[in-house]
């Protein structure tokens, strides 16, 4: 039939493209930061203030985690300083490029994964040092370290362009960039942060590195060398097929027709045959094995 041949069939119709899920963070966190200043303008606190409402109830603090406000270890990530955009900007930017290298080669839930659970551990490990303070925590600075840390681990050799200060271009491999952000990190945590002068939770920073870190090493290092070096499983057969099997084997006999000289042990091999079908080969005596093993010998000649 003519509509039968391929170039007269209909195309079929194209799968709609998922959203990936850095464009589904990136719009997330700008739309709650948007929200946020939406509020400040429309409701703003006492005296002028930024309006609390998001804070009190999604940032991370150990007052609203002695509260069981347990949301907070993730939704923080989501939120971000309104008073300069610098903080939401370096953010998403770091999510962006990273996170586009990183999604196709880890998938959308594994990617989702690692980039929640260094917001997770990195807000744990902020606790764990303030978990008597005062202060919030807002930011997905900590996620991003995760991406970053795993990065850095993947493509320790490979050369990247960063912006320092947003302004200038700056060449480094990958592996300088971890070593010399972790020495910091963990510098600034016990001189500056332990020390209440720092406005930047490099805690959870350091929390954000060591879920990359942990992630590349025992998850998609581990994963790859176990399907690389596993052994095919041996699969034990059961045992009413064996018995099967071997009845099978030993009901198996192909015995060529006598001649007309040798209608009597014809006759006896049908009879054996017939009684090894109906009993099985065990129920033969060793007469009739003997007359078998000799109706072979001279049936085959």
């Amino acid at each position: 039939m003519l509509y039968d041949r391929p170039y007269m069939r209909q195309a079929p119709e194209p799968v709609a493209k998922q959203i990936s899920a850095v464009r589904i963070l990136l719009i997330a966190t700008i739309s709650i930061f948007v929200l946020q200043q939406v509020l400040n303008v429309s409701f703003p606190g006492i005296g002028g203030r930024q309006n609390l409402f998001l804070t009190d109830w999604f940032a991370l603090s150990a007052e609203n985690f002695k509260e069981l406000k347990i949301w907070t270890v993730c939704s923080y990530a989501f939120l971000h300083s309104t008073t300069t955009i610098l903080h939401l900007l370096g953010n998403m930017l770091g999510l962006f490029f990273i996170g586009r290298i990183l999604e196709p080669l880890l998938g959308k839930q594994q990617f989702l994964i690692l980039y929640f659970s260094g917001a997770l551990v990195g807000a744990l490990t902020y606790l764990l040092f303030h978990f008597n303070g005062n202060s919030s925590v807002v930011g997905a600075s900590a996620a991003v370290f995760a991406l970053l840390a795993f990065f850095c681990q993947r493509h320790p050799e490979q050369p990247i362009t960063l912006l320092l200060f947003f302004v200038i271009p700056l060449t480094v491999k990958p592996k300088w960039l971890f070593w010399g952000l972790l020495g910091y990190s963990i510098y600034a945590l016990i001189f500056t942060e332990l020390g209440g002068s720092a406005h930047v939770a490099h805690s959870a920073h350091l929390g954000g590195f060591l879920v990359g870190v942990l992630y590349f090493r025992y998850v998609y290092n581990g994963k790859s060398s176990f399907a690389e070096t596993s052994k095919r499983p041996n699969i034990e057969m059961p045992e009413w097929f064996k018995r099967r099997k071997k009845t099978a084997a030993q009901t198996s006999y192909q015995v060529n027709r006598p001649t007309a000289g040798n209608q009597d042990l014809q006759k006896e091999v049908d009879r054996i045959l017939d009684k090894i079908n109906a009993s099985g080969f065990g129920s033969l005596n060793s007469k009739e094995k003997a007359t078998l093993d000799r109706a072979k010998d001279i049936l085959s000649k």
